[in-house]
């Protein structure tokens, strides 16, 4: 009877606390507007998406063009307006603007505002802040609260008191999930959805439970996490391997098929959007050669006569108009070849040794008049860090740090160790625990690697965000392995320091509690103190 009455009261405690994170998020939600009270949006990030759902919804097309030159009618701002657009000639030969992200996500987030409107009558148009609300309950509060509770089940069962205590606080309150849980974002739907793979995985690998649903569900939710994180593949991969290793023929049958309706969903919404598989976001150089044009002086583009680029150009039936114009383009060394009149845009470069040019297929969405992203706009982060050293400073430890904002993650590599200790044989690939967190070890190094190694124009810390937000999707994984290090947590001085670690955390997750899409607290102080 004691017993009894001490896991009530155990887990009385743990609802209490998951209780007020999810009422806090909940007020959160309800207080959510920009900056300038018009609308319940926060940045061009969450706009993007926003302009998305709206054009879908209205027009039934991804082209957001309406959507962005919508004004308030007392400031005459445009609200909707976005920097997270590409520009591309649409499917009616004329040019459009588009959301930048993946219109996967869009797509079903579409999908629920259909639904509320049909059941409310409200719409983003006429009660943006009542639609929007309830939009980010359905989408982002509803399935973070439901995932915290599996955690608090999952993650606690074999924990002491204080450690159960601290982990349950960590998840309700120390992490950026929470944080951007008031605006639409990839990265909330992208953590869940890893996270829930991660668990399949555990009642496959730890508890040995075969079933096939949960090979079936692992597949949906790693290709999930990937359609909104692009270096989640390395979990795809990750996954994958760890599940052939305990059961080959449902891995094959179960889990491998299961990755293809997201990969479908991915890439078909994509054609539908920009009638291309690459995403729009990829766009960001010239396109295919197309043919190359002999000229007086290839390094001298700007004394180009148009009329030779007219007449090479309609050689090969591409139809443009004496109203051909050549530009210069955001990159150096291209130009640009615009027809006003059939809204066509061919990129121009110099071949190197040779006296002719080369004509190419535009593929700089993002390059286009009045675009942010052109070099002499861009500010702050967006500009990109120019030392890659100092960049990957500041990634992990510095103003944007995983472990400086969030120092709590010192347990998740505390907890590799402890893994690694633990193991019951030699052969780590009998031995679950290790196995699994060989995958997150693994594809950790992957997707960190894979961002610091990227060139100036994205070293940009993931733009303005309170945190190094490409990490996000690793939260779980990164839970499961501080558990480890949690229940080796015995001495008295090493728990006051985990608090310590677990205070910081908090703080950070909260300061940012009225916009996610703001630059840490670490990154503000510095600037106050004249470091940056």
């Amino acid at each position: 009877m004691a017993e009894l009455e001490y896991k009530a009261a155990r887990a009385s405690v743990i609802r209490l606390i998951l209780l007020v994170a999810a009422v806090l998020q909940l007020v959160r939600i309800a207080q959510v507007q920009s900056s300038t009270g018009e609308v319940p949006f926060l940045s061009a990030n969450d706009r993007s998406r926003w302009c998305t759902v709206a054009a879908l919804t209205i027009n039934g097309s991804y082209e957001i063009d309406e959507v962005v030159e919508i004004r308030d009618p007392q400031t005459r701002r445009r609200t909707w307006y976005t920097i997270d657009m590409v520009q591309h000639r649409g499917m009616d030969g004329k040019q459009h603007f588009y959301s930048s992200k993946p219109p996967l996500l869009p797509t079903l987030y579409a999908g629920v505002y259909y639904t509320l409107r049909a059941i409310t009558g409200s719409s983003l148009m006429n009660d943006p802040f009542f639609v929007a609300r309830c939009m980010l309950v359905l989408v982002n509060w509803l399935p973070l609260v439901a995932t915290w509770c599996l955690l608090a089940r999952w993650l606690t069962e074999k924990t002491d008191d204080w450690a159960a205590t601290v982990a349950i606080t960590f998840i309700g309150f120390g992490t950026f999930l929470s944080t951007f849980a008031n605006t639409l974002n990839n990265h909330l739907p992208a953590a869940l959805a890893v996270g829930i793979s991660l668990w399949c995985i555990d009642r496959i690998a730890l508890q040995k439970d075969r079933a096939w649903r949960w090979f079936v569900l692992c597949g949906l939710t790693t290709s999930f996490g990937a359609a909104n994180e692009l270096p989640a593949l390395s979990w795809v991969a990750a996954a994958g391997a760890l599940l052939l290793l305990i059961d080959a023929q449902r891995t094959l049958l179960g889990y491998v098929p299961a990755l293809v309706p997201v990969a479908l969903g991915f890439f078909v919404t994509n054609y539908i959007a920009h009638g291309e598989w690459i995403p729009a976001y990829a766009h960001r150089n010239l396109g295919e050669q197309l043919l190359s044009v002999e000229v007086k002086d290839a390094q001298n583009l700007a004394a180009l006569e148009p009329q030779v680029m007219v007449e090479a150009l309609n050689a090969q039936e591409f139809g443009v108009s004496n109203q051909l114009a050549i530009r210069p383009a955001r990159r150096p060394g291209v130009w640009e070849a615009w027809d006003e009149v059939t809204q066509q845009r061919f990129g121009l470069q110099p071949i190197e040794g040779q006296s002719r040019v080369g004509v190419f297929r535009w593929g700089d969405w993002y390059d286009y008049p009045g675009s942010y992203w052109l070099s002499d706009r861009k500010q702050g982060v967006d500009r990109g860090e120019a030392d890659r050293s100092v960049y990957v400073f500041h990634c992990l430890v510095g103003h944007h740090g995983i472990f400086s904002l969030t120092p709590f993650w010192l347990l998740s590599v505390l907890g590799c160790v402890c893994v690694w200790r633990s193991r019951a044989t030699w052969n780590i690939f009998r031995d679950r625990p290790t196995l699994i967190a060989a995958a997150i070890l693994a594809t950790s190094l992957v997707a960190v690697a894979f961002y610091l190694a990227r060139p100036l124009e994205d070293r940009n810390y993931g733009g303005v965000a309170s945190g190094f937000r490409w990490s996000f999707w690793l939260t779980i994984p990164w839970i499961w392995l501080a558990i480890h290090a949690l229940r080796a947590t015995k001495a008295a001085w090493q728990r006051r320091m985990v608090e310590i670690c677990l205070a910081v955390s908090v703080f950070s997750a909260f300061y940012a509690w009225a916009n996610p899409w703001t630059s840490p607290w670490l990154m503000q102080y510095w600037e106050y103190l004249g470091w940056l």
